[in-house]
């Protein structure tokens, strides 16, 4: 990647690096991003317009908060006048008061889909313990790992697997890590102690060992002096200079109130996704500016419309709260990858808007190349988008990462499957019903796996252990095999589809209707799904149980509803 020189400075594009004179100089994130631009312009004027356009894409700013990152950076470059090195001209843009040069160009090659290569030692961060505490503070353990996962995959070259997907040294040697942290929350008396040691996974020798205390109000700080003194140690601290500075909320217990919200949110079950909206509401009751809060309450509203959750909350209100706190989070702090994968998401699942999914969801990847949720999204958007290769490669790095995720396993087993991939597509869904037996939803996936590659029997054994596992079918698994046996497959089969319809599972009724043969009322199925904005309707495109539909005159205004057509192959 080039080095740009200007003046004293040297602009190392590849370390996210600022130097005057060889000394390092520290330039907040945002500020550092204007200067790229500058000096890519190479003392060329950039606009406003052009500057908003690539610093705050799809969200509206006013005109101070562009200065007031200028304005920044003009202190951090030093020099006297503020028009130094910066000149403003009046009601057009900025540029670069001095000549720039282009010291080395030669751009390293960049992985499909926004992926990068990442050669820093892998670090895994275990929950940590919480013994001796009630259980009101039990979400302590996870929730400072979690923050510290967050806080630390954001760093550039630094690989971390998520909170809690390592238990001991054992797996991680087994997962091939180097680094395991691992430590014990206390809290009391307005305390916070976290006992943390950083540990070479080979040899099982502690690298450090160290106490952190601080006062309670303090919580986000004792975090960030952890994280830095792990970063330190890693030698990652080219992009955070003399250390991490995370956003202070106002009131402390916000801070704790937005931990607890994502334990909450672990689960994906609709009582505990209920709990975590009121804990990130109180969050924001005592900091409206806290943007991790808002970014979490995004991920909130997007399972609250998911089909998958049953939607406790209507889409059409779900999915605009997303999309406004999501970019609520952007506007206070637009480094959050969690508030970009959720903008994604809401443009792919509801908005129907692919090129602007993708941008949303790459920039996440590209500012947390850890994060499981954004590696995710963006794993099942390449997916609906046919490409298949650069899909299982996001997907298998989030399992890589989290090898005990249920979800990341069910969304990997459907990238196999839009492959066309069956046998690798049953092996992934198979992994998660290890973790997770008697999932409905894992028996769900490998019954639409085998009916579409014309297994039956199978794919009968698995519908009834779906329904064993749901609820809301009592009695019914008992049913549909005695229908099965007197009447046959199809009659056992309308009376499984005719619960899918009842439940709002329009998507798999459509799937479901194919493997009968009945594409009339698998189209009306579809078309259900389209005016009720459905999850998983991005890969209606690519699934295997719609090829055959793919020349039909309904299917294709399907397409065109949906803005797929011209991404499907015929």
């Amino acid at each position: 990647m080039p080095l740009y020189t200007f003046g004293p400075f040297v602009v190392d594009c590849e370390e996210y690096r600022l130097t005057r004179d060889g000394g390092r100089v520290a330039v907040p994130k945002k500020a550092w991003q204007i200067l790229l631009l500058l000096a890519e312009a190479g003392g060329r004027l950039v606009p406003y317009e052009a500057l908003r356009e690539r610093l705050w894409p799809n969200i509206v700013v006013e005109d101070h908060t562009l200065a007031v990152h200028v304005s920044t950076l003009r202190k951090a470059l030093g020099g006297g006048a503020p028009s130094t090195y910066i000149e403003t001209v009046t009601g057009e843009g900025y540029r670069l008061a001095v000549p720039v040069r282009v010291m080395s160009a030669g751009r390293s090659p960049s992985r499909a889909g926004g992926l990068r290569s990442v050669e820093a030692p892998p670090l895994a961060v275990g929950s940590f313990s919480t013994v001796n505490q009630s259980d009101a503070d039990g979400y302590l353990g996870v929730g400072i790992a979690d923050a510290l996962t967050t806080a630390l995959g954001g760093l550039p070259g630094l690989t971390v697997s998520a909170a809690g997907a390592v238990e001991d040294l054992a797996r991680a040697r087994a997962l091939g890590l180097k680094y395991l942290l691992e430590g014990a929350v206390q809290r009391s008396e307005g305390q916070l102690e976290v006992s943390a040691r950083l540990v070479d996974v080979m040899s099982g020798r502690t690298q450090w060992s160290e106490q952190f205390a601080r006062p309670q109000a303090d919580g986000i700080v004792l975090q960030d002096q952890i994280a830095t003194r792990v970063a330190t140690s890693l030698s990652q601290m080219s992009a955070v200079d003399d250390g991490l500075h995370s956003y202070r909320p106002r009131a402390a217990e916000a801070y704790f109130l937005q931990l607890q919200a994502r334990a909450h949110l672990k689960p994906f079950t609709r009582l505990p996704l209920l709990k975590a909206l009121t804990l990130f509401e109180q969050a924001l009751v005592l900091d409206p500016d806290y943007a991790m809060a808002h970014a979490g309450l995004a991920s909130t509203y997007l399972l609250m419309a998911s089909t998958a959750m049953l939607r406790p909350l209507p889409v059409d209100e779900a999915m605009p709260m997303a999309r406004r706190s999501a970019e609520r989070a952007l506007t206070l702090d637009d480094s959050l990858a969690e508030a970009w994968a959720a903008l994604g998401r809401v443009k792919m699942e509801h908005d129907w808007d692919w090129d602007g999914a993708e941008a949303d969801l790459e920039r996440a990847v590209t500012l947390n190349s850890s994060s499981v949720e954004a590696l995710a999204a963006f794993g099942e958007f390449l997916s609906a988008m046919g490409r298949h290769d650069e899909a299982i490669e996001a997907m298998e790095k989030a399992r890589q990462l989290d090898p005990r995720r249920v979800e990341t396993l069910q969304h990997l087993g459907i990238a196999y499957w839009m492959a066309g991939k069956g046998e690798r597509a049953l092996e992934a869904v198979s992994d998660s019903l290890k973790i997770a037996p008697g999932s409905p939803r894992g028996h769900y996936g490998r019954m639409l796996i085998l009916d579409q590659l014309g297994r039956r029997d199978e794919a009968m054994a698995e519908r009834l252990a779906t329904l064993r596992g749901l609820s809301i079918a009592e009695g019914l698994a008992e049913q549909v095999e005695a229908l099965a046996r007197s009447q046959g497959w199809q009659a056992a089969m309308a009376l499984w589809i005719s619960l899918l319809e009842r439940t709002n599972r329009w998507e798999g009724a459509a799937m479901q209707w194919m493997a009968v043969g009945d594409r009339v009322r698998a189209l009306d199925a579809l078309e259900h799904c389209v005016r009720a904005r459905t999850t998983y309707l991005s890969f209606t495109g690519q699934s295997p149980c719609f090829r055959p539909l793919h020349g039909d005159p309904r299917f294709q205004q399907i397409l065109r509803t949906l803005n797929l057509e011209g991404r499907v192959d015929a």
